[in-house]
C-alpha cells in the first residue's frame, strides 16, 4: 500500500511539474510573439486618440465615466488615469506591457481550480491557458488598452465557467472584477447566458446571483449608452452572412489564422469545405461530451459572431484582419470547449475527434504567432514641448494612419 501511494504522489508531482512547465510556456510564448510592440511601442488609435488625449485634456475621475463608441471603457480608462502625470514618452511602452500583463491575467483564470468541474487535472487547464496564448485571432487586440475590453470577454467567459470562490476576498475580488469588465464594451451583453447558466449550474448560489446581477446591470448600463449614443455601423448582416461568419472568421481563424482565403463574395471551395467539416466536427463532440454544458457557451458564440456580422455586413467576412477584435471570445470559446472535452470524454473517439480539433490548428497558430511591431509616426517629445507652451491644441499622428493624439487646454 505504501508503495502505492508513492507512486500516486510522484505521478501527482510529475504531473503537477508538467503543468508548470506548459503555464511557462504559455507565458513566454504569448509575451514573445508580440515582443516587437514591446520593444517598439506605439500608441494604437484609440490609445492616443480617446484614452490618452481625453485623460491628459480633461483630467480627473469624471472621465473614466464618458462613453465611446456606444459604451463605457473603464478599464482602459482606468490604465489612462494611471499613467497621466507620467512622461508622455513613456506612455506607449506602458500601455502596451500593461495590455500584455492584463491578457494573461485573464487568460490565467483557466488555471484555476475552481473549473476542475469542466477541465478537471491542471494538466487539461495549462493546456487552455496555453491554448489561449497562442490563438491566431490576437493580432488586432495585442498590447493596446483599447481593445482590452474585446480581451476581457474572455475573462468574463472564463469567470462564468468557474464555480464560486471559497474564500471571502476571493468572492469581493471576482464581483469587482466582473463590475470592472462588464463596463469596458459591450461583450458582456452576449455573454450573459453563460453567466446566467453558472448560476443555475452551481445550485443557484447567492455569489453566482451576484454575480449574475452585477454581469445584467453592466449589460442594462451598456445597453442604455448605446440606445442613446449616435453611433451607426454599415449593417447589412443576415443569417446567411452571419453562418458564414462563424465559419470562415471562427473556424477559419483558428485553422488559418490572419490569412485572407475568404473575401465578400465567399472563399476557395476546399477551405470552405474544411472549416465546415472543422466546425460541425467541434460542435458535436463538445455537445456530446459535455452535454447541456456546452449549449450556453455555443450559444454566446454564435451570438457574439452574428451581432458582429450583422453590424458590419460584408466587411466583416473581408479578410482575416477584418474586425478580428470581434473574434477573440468565440474563438476562445470553442478552444475551451474543445480542450474540455479532450480531457473529460470517456472514450477513444471522442477525445480523437477533440484532440484532432485542435491539432488542426496549428497551422493557423504559426501562421500569425509572430506579431510585428506597429508603425510609429507620433512625435510625442514634440508633443510635450508644445504642452509645456500652454498651446490650447497639440496634435500628432499616430497609427492606424488617419489617427492622432489631440491635447486641448
Amino acid at each position: 500500500m505504501h508503495a502505492i501511494d508513492t507512486g500516486n504522489r510522484h505521478d501527482t508531482v510529475r504531473t503537477g511539474r508538467a503543468a508548470q512547465m506548459l503555464v511557462l510556456a504559455g507565458v513566454v510564448l504569448f509575451v514573445g510573439r508580440g515582443i516587437a510592440r514591446i520593444v517598439h511601442p506605439a500608441f494604437w488609435a484609440e490609445d492616443g486618440a480617446q484614452f490618452f488625449s481625453e485623460q491628459i485634456s480633461r483630467g480627473g475621475l469624471d472621465v473614466l465615466l464618458t462613453p465611446y463608441a456606444g459604451y463605457l471603457h473603464v478599464i482602459p480608462r482606468l490604465i489612462a488615469l494611471l499613467y497621466a502625470p507620467l512622461p508622455f514618452t513613456v506612455v506607449p511602452l506602458l500601455y502596451a506591457v500593461t495590455a500584455v500583463v492584463v491578457a494573461l491575467g485573464l487568460f490565467s483564470i483557466v488555471l484555476s481550480e475552481r473549473l476542475s468541474w469542466l477541465l478537471p487535472t491542471p494538466r487539461a487547464r495549462a493546456v487552455a491557458f496555453v491554448l489561449l496564448c497562442v490563438s491566431p485571432v490576437l493580432s488586432e487586440v495585442y498590447g493596446n488598452i483599447a481593445n482590452l475590453i474585446f480581451v476581457g470577454g474572455v475573462g468574463l467567459f472564463l469567470i462564468a465557467l468557474c464555480d464560486d470562490p471559497t474564500s471571502r476576498v476571493g468572492r469581493v475580488v471576482e464581483v469587482l472584477v466582473v463590475a470592472l469588465l462588464a463596463t469596458s464594451g459591450p461583450v458582456v451583453v452576449l455573454l450573459l447566458p453563460v453567466i446566467v447558466h453558472r448560476w443555475w449550474r452551481v445550485g443557484r448560489s447567492a455569489q453566482s446571483a451576484l454575480v449574475a446581477a452585477v454581469a445584467i446591470a453592466g449589460a442594462v448600463i451598456q445597453a442604455i449608452i448605446y440606445a442613446s449614443s449616435s453611433r451607426t455601423t454599415p449593417g447589412g448582416g443576415s443569417v446567411e452572412l452571419a453562418v458564414r461568419a462563424v465559419v470562415e472568421r471562427v473556424a477559419g481563424g483558428w485553422l488559418f489564422g490572419f490569412s485572407s482565403l475568404f473575401h465578400p463574395d465567399g472563399g476557395p471551395l476546399l477551405p470552405t469545405v474544411v472549416t465546415s467539416v472543422w466546425l460541425v466536427a467541434a460542435f458535436v463532440v463538445t455537445m456530446a461530451v459535455l452535454r447541456w454544458d456546452a449549449v450556453a457557451p455555443w450559444f454566446s458564440l454564435l451570438a457574439l459572431t452574428g451581432a458582429a456580422s450583422y453590424a458590419y455586413g460584408t466587411i466583416f467576412v473581408s479578410g482575416g484582419l477584418a474586425g478580428q477584435r470581434h473574434l477573440v471570445t468565440p474563438v476562445a470559446i470553442v478552444v475551451v470547449l474543445l480542450t474540455a472535452a479532450a480531457s473529460r470524454s470517456g472514450g477513444r473517439a471522442g477525445r480523437g475527434v477533440a484532440v484532432g480539433c485542435l491539432i488542426l490548428g496549428i497551422l493557423g497558430v504559426l501562421a500569425a504567432l509572430y506579431l510585428s511591431a506597429h508603425p510609429d509616426p507620433a512625435d510625442l517629445s514634440g508633443l510635450t514641448s508644445c504642452r509645456e507652451t500652454g498651446a490650447r491644441l497639440c496634435h500628432t499622428p499616430i497609427t492606424p494612419s488617419g489617427w492622432g493624439v489631440y491635447l486641448t487646454r
